[in-house]
């Protein structure tokens, strides 16, 4: 019995980690991207939407000020890392309405619903981001972002922390380990086109990770051309 056990914990752990590996150098990029023939130097971080959970052998139980934390701390590593890696710029961001009195007026929760619309097509067919077949439209002009911001990044991440119960029950009888796993799209932001998708996969106990977060990021955003210095 116990040998079984050993070998469903070591299935399930080798599986997680290979989809994991997978995932955290899985980079979809636009034609437009992959070919030069658009370049991100400015983009626009929205606020990130990471939600944590903490399993215990009473089942999952919410983590909302952790979730909060993880979340800011996802966005701000993302922009040091598209700073240092890539040259690309983080801008203030804005969430005002249209200046025009006939036109509907939005804010920034609008577009994060539309993405969050968006994204299930995504995730069913990211292959498809490398064909151009996504597209938020050019409303995203709407959300009156500093004209020389390139692009919107749209972050959504769901994570689990294990109790000291639950990953000792786990070594036994096997389970999914902890993990944050995040989903990040970079949008036009003139017309709206899906430029690039990628969804890492950190090990371990999300609240924690840093240096593990910031590894799986650069890996995540390594295909992105780095703006020129000419």
């Amino acid at each position: 019995m116990i040998n079984v056990r050993i070998l469903i914990f070591s299935l399930t752990t080798l599986l997680f980690i290979c989809v994991g590996s997978q995932s955290t150098q899985a980079q979809f990029l636009h034609p437009k991207i992959s070919k030069k023939e658009t370049t991100i130097r400015n983009v626009v971080v929205l606020p990130a939407k990471v939600n944590v959970v903490r399993d215990s052998m009473k089942g999952p139980e919410g983590m909302a000020a952790e979730s909060d934390e993880l979340s800011a701390r996802v966005e701000k590593i993302i922009a040091e890392v598209l700073l240092k890696e890539k040259q690309v710029t983080t801008l203030p961001g804005s969430g005002a309405a249209s200046n025009d009195g006939n036109s509907p007026q939005y804010n920034v929760a609008d577009f994060q619903t539309k993405f969050d619309d968006l994204l299930p097509r995504i995730i069913k067919k990211r292959s498809d981001v490398k064909k151009g077949r996504f597209s938020m439209g050019d409303e995203v002009l709407n959300l009156n972002l500093e004209k020389s911001a390139d692009a919107i990044v749209f972050i959504r991440g769901q994570g689990k922390k294990l109790s000291g119960g639950k990953t000792a029950f786990n070594l036994l009888v096997g389970g999914v380990p902890a993990y944050l796993k995040l989903q990040i799209g970079v949008i036009d932001a003139r017309n709206g086109e899906v430029l690039l998708y990628t969804d890492p996969v950190v090990n371990g106990d999300p609240t924690t990770a840093i240096d593990r977060l910031r590894s799986a990021l650069k890996k995540s955003f390594k295909k992105l051309p780095a703006v020129s210095s000419k």
